[in-house]
């Protein structure tokens, strides 16, 4: 089995004998060769599936299909009655939280007792104590039995144990986020902290809503068996369709009663038997108390406020104004609109992260955000409209509201359905000039295989699926994907950044990845793939009055030609490079030693002083978050990240950033440093230099950057990459940065 596999289901089988009453159990003992007591129940029919280390697959089905006993199987408490099943890797299951502990037993003793179950020795446990406790939240009450705990506090500390072991595998049975408020979130941050950084994760769950914005696979059991595996965005919406379905019908409970098997089956069935399936997506969320919260709604149709209104299909406006709290500093959350029938039957959403609206908010952490719908096109019926409030990345459900106005609508003509559809009619049947080759969307998580096997197409090289998601881990959606027939054929990536320009703060993008598949036919043309791609992000995401005020990237002479014809780029400045030799520093005033979390206060200060200099410029922030992300955080980095003292006072004068390339080179990616203090920083780069016995010191930068090193006396090369920025919306706000750039090389790894 290929090393990438970490874990693999060929033909696996759960069979169960289900014996009417323990007289049946005892005869089949006594008289099994000649006769049958039992009847046989199949929890799991030749289930195949193979999931790829760094994947993230969800499980769909209904209570009864076996996906628990999927799990346990996995997990090593159920063994199969037939097939193979192999998993490679230590396992973290978030299953039923602290069912294995011993309420005798205090909390620190239970801790080492649930950890040695996982596998763990003493001493291995002895070194993530502290940092287990801390998570939890309960240091005070660690030493009292836990029979003593609240059912929060229990839930806190089974948490903590079972996501502090560094698991090659995490399995999660409806547990993303536990207890309640601040904990929660924490608890929620944790598990996608673990996905972005390349655990494998099997996600069980009703929530379809989660399955298919967090897991780039999904597999659909049902009586045991797959029904259905590929992509959540087929996978979920065919399962949602069956489960519509039999709400229709209203079908008779036909799952066999597994009470004499699994008593939490049975139970989740009779929790089935007492709610309607329903495709709302509250019904899939599960909203944790928090103190962020909405506050005051407001709702007017056609400029009158209320709560109950009669619309004019295709006439009527609707206007909803949302306000909420929000407890978590430089925490957004998101706002979604859901509006649905009568019946339940949810008619469409929309969710402002996903379309790069943000609200505003304010220090007192009050935020608001509104949406307007003109000509509402719904047709005649009556509808609830609710407003939900999600975390950043909109999966976390922090509170809703349901409904929030009803709206009864009527209409002239005899159309039927639920929305009117724009359409025209040609009277001569002729052919659209509608390019229907090519479609642009937003990529999402589901759409992480496919990107990564385009890079591999598109540069020759795979990108480590760590890698990938440290550099889009600060990005709502990488960017922008193209597909052809499902085919993913190209990408324009984006990546956010905090910034300044002008002195004022905003938010930029890096344009970066930007691919398109070698074997696509007119991928290059005026309406080919690398135009759509691009043209899509930028159109509805940068100018002055978008989500990213603007963009920066760095194509070389062709690409960069290219775009400038097609009207996607204009040129606002260019990269040049910088060289010295290598000498040995001759300098007994300075020190300088590795650069690590420990000078987060320090690299803070240094980053404060070099503002001082750059109000006339565009600049992306370096303080230590920034850096911390940038140089630290990057998996397999090859830097060689350093801060420089004074030798005197020991105070810091700054931090300088190399990297060692392969032509034996030394390249200064990135300084933080009042601008008097970049020669010393040059000093350190070509004293490095010296004792690697590398050939020279380089430097990739702008001309405004550029201007810092002049003391320097560098040998300066003009190169053919160009910062391109965004000419499709208001390309005189993108030309007014001309020449005001100040980026170095580790801006991005564009070399």
């Amino acid at each position: 089995m290929s090393s990438d596999i970490a874990m693999h289901a060929q033909d696996l089988r759960k069979v169960y004998r289900l014996y009417p009453n323990p007289t049946s159990r005892l005869k089949q003992l006594i008289f099994g060769k000649k006769r049958q007591y039992y009847r046989e129940f199949i929890a799991l029919d030749g289930v195949d599936f193979e999931l790829k280390r760094g994947e993230v697959l969800g499980v769909v089905g209904r209570n009864g299909a076996g996906k628990s006993t999927l799990l346990q199987l996995i997990c090593g408490t159920l063994t199969p009655s037939s097939g193979e099943l192999v998993v490679n890797g230590r396992i973290a299951a978030l299953l039923e939280l602290g069912a294995g502990f011993n309420p005798e037993f205090t909390g620190r003793e239970n801790i080492y007792f649930s950890a040695a179950v996982i596998g763990l020795k003493r001493e291995e446990v002895s070194l993530i104590l502290e940092d287990i406790i801390d998570f939890s939240g309960i240091r005070p009450f660690i030493d009292q039995p836990v029979k003593t705990y609240s059912s929060g506090m229990f839930v806190r500390l089974a948490f903590s144990v079972a996501t502090s072991v560094d698991p090659d595998i995490l399995v999660i049975d409806e547990a993303l986020s536990v207890g309640d408020g601040e904990f929660a979130r924490r608890s929620f941050e944790r598990i996608m902290a673990m996905r972005d950084a390349g655990k494998t994760i099997l996600f069980c769950s009703h929530s379809l809503y989660q399955v298919e914005v967090l897991c780039s696979r999904a597999i659909w059991l049902d009586g045991g068996k797959v029904i259905e595996e590929g992509s959540p965005d087929k996978v979920v919406p065919n399962y949602q369709n069956f489960l519509d379905s039999l709400s229709l019908d209203n079908p008779s409970p036909s799952a066999v009663d597994e009470s004499v098997i699994e008593p939490s089956t049975a139970n989740e069935e009779e929790e089935d038997k007492k709610a309607p399936v329903s495709n709302k997506i509250e019904a899939s969320s599960t909203v944790i108390a928090s103190q962020t919260r909405l506050d005051t709604i407001s709702v007017a149709a056609d400029g009158i406020k209320g709560t109950h209104f009669i619309l004019q299909s295709d006439r009527s406006s609707l206007q909803i104004d949302v306000n909420f709290f929000s407890h978590v500093p430089d925490d957004i959350p998101g706002v979604a609109i859901v509006i649905h029938a009568a019946s339940g039957n949810l008619i469409t959403s929309c969710a402002s992260w996903s379309e790069g609206f943000y609200p505003e908010i304010n220090a007192q952490g009050r935020g608001r955000i509104r949406i307007d719908f003109d000509n509402v096109p719904l047709l005649k019926g009556r509808y609830n409209v609710g407003v939900l409030l999600f975390c950043p990345r909109g999966i976390m459900l922090y509170d809703e509201r349901d409904p929030v106005a009803t709206l009864e609508v009527e209409q002239k003509g005899v159309a039927r359905g639920f929305v009117n559809i724009p359409h025209a009619w040609d009277p001569e049947n002729k052919e659209t000039t509608t390019n229907k080759r090519w479609s642009a969307i937003d990529a999402r998580a589901e759409h992480e295989a496919d990107l990564l096997a385009l890079f591999e197409r598109a540069f020759n090289h795979p990108m480590p699926i760590a890698q990938w998601r440290w550099k889009y881990k600060l990005s709502l959606s990488p960017g922008t994907l193209v597909l052809e027939d499902d085919k993913v054929v190209a990408f324009n990536g984006a990546m956010p950044r905090k910034a300044l320009f002008n002195g004022d703060e905003l938010s930029i993008v890096h344009i970066g990845d930007s691919m398109v598949s070698p074997e696509s036919r007119g991928i290059l043309t005026r309406k080919g793939p690398f135009y759509l791609s691009v043209h899509h992000f930028y159109q509805n995401y940068i100018g002055p009055d978008k989500r990213y005020p603007l963009s920066f990237g760095f194509p070389h002479a062709r690409v960069a030609k290219l775009g400038i014809k097609q009207g996607l780029y204009c040129e606002m400045d260019q990269i040049i490079q910088a060289s010295w030799d290598t000498q040995e520093a001759n300098s007994l005033a300075l020190e300088y030693r590795p650069f690590t979390v420990e000078d987060e206060v320090a690299s803070n200060a240094l980053w404060r002083a070099m503002q001082d200099s750059l109000d006339h410029c565009v600049i992306g922030y370096r303080d230590f978050s920034w850096l911390k992300h940038r140089y630290l955080d990057k998996p397999n980095n090859d830097y060689r990240p350093f801060i420089a003292f004074d030798k005197a006072t020991q105070q810091p004068i700054g931090v300088v950033i190399l990297r060692h390339i392969e032509d034996n080179r030394l390249e200064i990616l990135d300084i933080v440093a009042a601008k008097e203090n970049v020669t010393f920083l040059v000093d350190i780069a070509r004293h490095e230099a010296y004792t690697l016995n590398a050939n020279a010191v380089f430097v990739w930068l702008t001309g405004s950057a550029l201007a810092w090193y002049k003391d320097t006396h560098p040998v300066e090369e003009l190169t053919d990459v160009i910062i391109a920025g965004s000419a499709v919306n208001d390309i005189e706000y993108s030309l007014s940065t001309t020449n005001k750039w100040w980026l170095m090389g580790g801006d991005t790894d564009f070399r």
